[in-house]
């Protein structure tokens, strides 16, 4: 997680600190520099984090449909009397279960990674907000 501890570092940063020093604008040009890099780093992970947990739904939705199709399979077979196709679509719902208990985690990792990008990339933005007003007053 180095690109975090760099963000904090970055987002430690304040122009308070500059006060006083001949290149402060170098000094605030750089750190503009620096945390619109990151920013693109963490918008880049970002929209890969939320467009592998969009996919992940997508696979759920799917296997859950499986799990249900199956079920009906395997009860249609029993009402047939044809217990091998029965026990076979059991086994494969079995298969989907697990599918389904993974991907269910997945989801869960995702959704959790994109709650901790969000407010790295807001808190981003508004450092990056900051530092350009700051340039813009002409220190």
């Amino acid at each position: 997680m180095s690109i975090f501890s760099r963000i904090k570092d970055l987002m430690g940063n304040k122009v308070d600190t500059f006060d006083g020093t001949e290149d402060l604008e170098k000094m605030v040009e750089q750190n503009l520099q620096d945390l619109n890099r990151e920013l693109g780093k963490v918008k880049a992970e970002l929209a890969s984090v939320l467009a592998d947990e969009q996919r992940l739904k997508r696979e759920l939705i799917e296997c859950q449909e499986g799990i249900e199709k199956m079920e009906r399979y395997s009860v249609k077979s029993l009402d047939e009397g044809n217990e091998g196709d029965a026990r076979t679509f059991q086994e494969r719902k079995s298969v989907l279960a697990e599918k389904l208990s993974d991907l269910q985690a997945a989801i869960q990792f995702a959704s959790s990674k994109s709650e901790q990008l969000k407010p790295i990339h807001d808190q981003l933005i508004a450092n990056i907000k900051e530092l350009e007003s700051i340039k813009r007053s002409g220190f």
